[in-house]
């Protein structure tokens, strides 16, 4: 007997499929120009919310605090990150990208150019654009907080996805 996969679940599997091939292949260009796994979403996630606290990178990562410091120990040495003091609270710090660390950005754009063009090959805007905000919705339904009023392809600077 055969027993047929409720809708939703069959999409959770697929979504779940899809974020472990595209974060391989993009670890893959990333390496090519010496950025590791964590090194590009960190410099992802502050080119496009640049002034963040390490708590806030830290949820964004699915890491520990403590973790992620000593991550962001090793990129603030290599020159890729500083760290300013907040000015609404003398314990914490913001984090910014350097001029390296916008240079690597620019470099991992480009070598990931091609991945985002394979991962999107024969679909159209519109199909991404409506995949984008039911995602987001989604997000949204699990996190009880939207992102921004605005759809989040409206948000996502068009370089980011530089075809």
């Amino acid at each position: 007997m055969t027993h047929q996969m409720p809708p939703a679940k069959a999409l959770a599997i697929v979504m779940h499929d899809v974020s472990r091939l595209l974060r391989r292949r993009v670890d893959k260009a990333a390496q090519t120009i010496g950025l590791t796994s964590a090194q590009w979403r960190v410099l992802s996630y502050l080119a496009r919310s640049e002034g963040s606290n390490q708590a806030n990178v830290a949820d964004y990562m699915d890491m520990e605090p403590i973790t992620l410091s000593r991550q962001l120990d090793r990129m603030e040495s290599a020159g890729m990150i500083e760290r300013r003091p907040d000015p609404s609270d003398r314990r914490a710090h913001r984090l910014f990208l350097t001029d390296t660390g916008r240079r690597l950005m620019d470099g991992f754009r480009g070598v990931t150019a091609g991945v985002m063009e394979d991962f999107t090959d024969g679909i159209s805007e519109a199909e991404i654009a409506m995949a984008t905000d039911i995602l987001a919705r989604m997000r949204t339904n699990l996190t009880g907080k939207a992102a921004d009023a605005a759809p989040v392809a409206q948000r996502v600077p068009e370089k980011a996805f530089a075809r």
